[in-house]
Order: C-alpha cells, then structure tokens, then sequence
C-alpha cells in the first residue's frame, strides 16, 4: 500500500496521494475487514512520506474579458441540434441527446451570467425566476438550495441570456419544476454525475474551439472566479461577496441590503461596451 501510494504521489502529485489514501482506508481497507481478510487497517496513523498537502486555492482562475464575451456570444449562436446523431442502440432517442446538450449549454450560460454554484443553478424552480417592471430578471437563491444556507437575489448580468432561459419557461408545466431539469423529464433533478459530465464535455469542445486554455481544465466556478474579477472596480467588494454567495464576514453577510440589483446590472452592462 505505501508503495503505490508513493508512485501515485510520484506521477500524480502529493495532494492526489493524499486524496488516495483517504480512498483506501475508507473503501479498500474497509471492505477488506468486513470480509475476514485483514483485521486493522495496517497504515492507519502510520506517517507515510507522501510530499506536502496542498492548500485549497482560494478565488481560482478567471477568463480575460474578451474570452468570457467570446464564449458567451459563442453559446448563444449554438443550434443544439448540430452534429447530433441518432443512437444506434440504447432507450436514448435523438431528442434525448439534443435535449442534454441544450441544457448543458443553458446551464453554462446561466452560471456565466450569475455567478451561481452549479448546485444552484439546478436547483432553482420558475417560482424563483423574477422579472422586474423594466424587464431585468434577478433568481431568488433561498436558504434551501444556497451551499452556505442564506438566500440572496442574484441579478442575471446578461439580457441575451435571460431571454434564452426565459425560452425554457414555455415548455415548463407549473412553477415548481426547475429551469434546468432533467434532460429526459424536466419535471425531474438531473442527477448530479450525468450534470457534471455533460458540463466537462462541453467545456472542452469550447477550449477547442475558442482557443481558451483555462476551459480545458476549469469547471463551473470559473464563472464565480470570472464575474468577480471583471466587477472589481465596478462593484464594491461586500457587494459582490454578497451576491455571489462567497464566505464572507458574519457583517457582510448579514448587513448587506440585497433587495436592489440595479447597481450590479448597470455595471454589467459596461462588460460589453469596453
């Protein structure tokens, strides 16, 4: 076990050694007892040189500005239906496919022009969805569904990509189903695996296409990491903080009005002027 933990950390890097031995002694070891085989886990708090921990990185990469206008005026000129083929096998039909794609690329823009977690993002319903007098769109993200369990009204910074989600709605059935659902039931949660894969995978056809390096191996935060950086000067920092969900101090977090969203708008608006 110290060997090829070793080797991992060899080729892969100490933090993926590390990840790996949790890995062991949570499902290898413990199978390994439940089944008579082994009696303790033999290098349970035995200090194994792996390399140094890792620190998490905080903020992540962002994509320059002109990259993020590229790739958001890139996926709202996709056709989802392009270069889809019928499956030869398999209870997936043609419809099921062009509708994953559809939600891949719907999802991605709505985190692009929001800033919402991934599990966010999948979790709103139509009820959620709010449209002012002057036609802006903000997301309700309540206490339910929120990664640090407070809600916030989040501003959709682009009204392309508002109108596109707000297309979904017409095939909707009643307020409670999500705005990105199932891609076989909309009514229905998409599952969390299949989500994030059919994200990778559309992520690395942008690389390709659009040259962009950081979507090779960036995921949906890049988009928290993206609107953040590009609002800097713009927007104060307990303002965005705040709408974007981020850790925050306990007095930004809770002496912060969010009711408004005009600021965060206008500002938004001066991403494609520049």
């Amino acid at each position: 076990m110290e060997n090829a933990l070793r080797e991992i950390a060899e080729l892969h890097g100490p933090e993926t050694a590390h990840q790996a031995r949790s890995v062991l002694s949570k499902y290898v070891v413990a199978q390994l007892k439940r089944d008579n085989l082994i009696i303790a886990d033999p290098i349970k708090g035995e200090s194994l040189d792996l390399g140094p921990k890792q620190l998490p990185q905080r903020g992540g990469k962002a994509l320059s500005r002109e990259e993020y206008n590229r790739v958001v005026d890139h996926l709202l000129s996709i056709d989802p239906s392009d270069g889809i083929e019928s499956p030869k096998r398999g209870r997936w039909k043609l419809e099921d496919r062009v509708a994953k794609r559809r939600n891949a690329i719907d999802l991605t823009l709505l985190q692009a022009a929001t800033g919402l977690r991934i599990g966010e993002a999948t979790s709103i319903t139509w009820r959620d969805v709010e449209i002012s007098d002057d036609g802006a769109m903000q997301v309700e993200v309540t206490a339910a569904i929120s990664k640090t369990h407070r809600g916030r009204h989040v501003p959709v910074l682009d009204g392309r990509v508002a109108a596109r989600i707000l297309e979904r709605r017409n095939s909707s059935h009643h307020q409670d189903e999500r705005v990105i659902g199932s891609p076989a039931d909309p009514a229905a949660a998409w599952d969390g695996r299949n989500c994030t894969a059919a994200v990778a995978d559309l992520y690395l056809v942008l690389a390709e296409q659009l040259d962009i390096a950081l979507l090779r191996t960036a995921r949906s935060h890049v988009w928290r990491a993206t609107l953040n950086s590009l609002l800097l000067d713009s927007v104060p920092e307990v303002v965005r903080t705040a709408f974007f969900g981020h850790n925050a101090a306990t007095s930004r977090a809770h002496y912060t009005d969010l009711s408004d969203t005009s600021g965060m708008r206008a500002a938004a608006r001066q991403l494609r002027a520049v």
